[in-house]
């Protein structure tokens, strides 16, 4: 019974709850967190507020910037919280906190009726709420922004590979640049071969499971969501894999 309920828990555990600075707890519910898992189990009509959740991964061994953003009823404004994961740099360890380096800065701002306005619009004119351009696959060490979020009760989610004309179009990440004070630029974007026909750039090398900063792997993108479990650890594709 001992082992059954840690087993549970265990299990439990790998579904997203939101943003974490749990090292641990992020990597398993890494997945569940890009699929919105949580904002969709709260997704209702005419309860909760609206939330959005954008990631932006350029390598996720290297450089991952996410960005949630919860409404608030009272003010017609919102919140939102960013955060910014790079491959952790031992020369900046602080003894006192040696996790600190992995966890990369957050960053909380409020925003106005109008930003938060603006930044709904952004999202409708990126074609954030229409449906997901099925059977696309990301690889884990490409670039690509995957949106998604509860908006007056509906449920949304989307994704913009690099390179390709849907990446070129996003409008949601100039007012996201401007609202981002974490201190940390947006790395340069690699010059990468044409994409493949499904959207997506293939980068992962051939034969390869893991690279020298970490595992690789890929997510397939469905109408309205990742396909596969995402919880405990989601439908990985791993480089060479069938």
């Amino acid at each position: 019974m001992a082992f059954g309920g840690l087993a549970a828990a265990a299990l439990a555990g790998c579904s997203s709850v939101g943003p974490t600075d749990n090292l641990v707890a992020r990597k398993l519910t890494w997945i569940s967190y890009l699929n919105g898992d949580d904002l969709r189990a709260a997704c209702t009509k005419g309860e909760g507020t609206d939330r959005y959740r954008l990631v932006f991964n350029a390598d996720y061994n290297k450089h991952v910037r996410a960005y949630d953003v919860m409404g608030d009823r009272s003010t017609g404004g919102a919140v939102v919280e960013a955060r910014v994961l790079e491959a952790a740099d031992i020369t900046r360890i602080d003894l006192n906190d040696p996790a600190a380096v992995a966890r990369g800065p957050v960053d909380r701002v409020q925003l106005t009726p109008r930003q938060f306005a603006i930044f709904v619009l952004k999202l409708y004119e990126s074609g954030a709420f229409n449906p997901a351009p099925s059977g696309m696959r990301l690889p884990s060490n490409g670039v690509y922004w995957l949106v998604n979020g509860c908006r007056r009760g509906n449920w949304f989610f989307n994704a913009y590979p690099y390179p390709s004309d849907r990446f070129a179009d996003v409008r949601f990440d100039g007012p996201l640049r401007e609202l981002d004070h974490t201190g940390v630029p947006f790395p340069p974007l690699p010059r990468l071969a044409q994409p493949n026909l499904d959207g997506a750039p293939r980068t992962l090398p051939t034969g390869g499971r893991i690279d020298s900063a970490g595992p690789l792997f890929e997510v397939e993108v469905g109408r309205d969501g990742l396909v596969g479990p995402t919880a405990p650890f989601g439908r990985w594709l791993f480089a060479g894999g069938g």
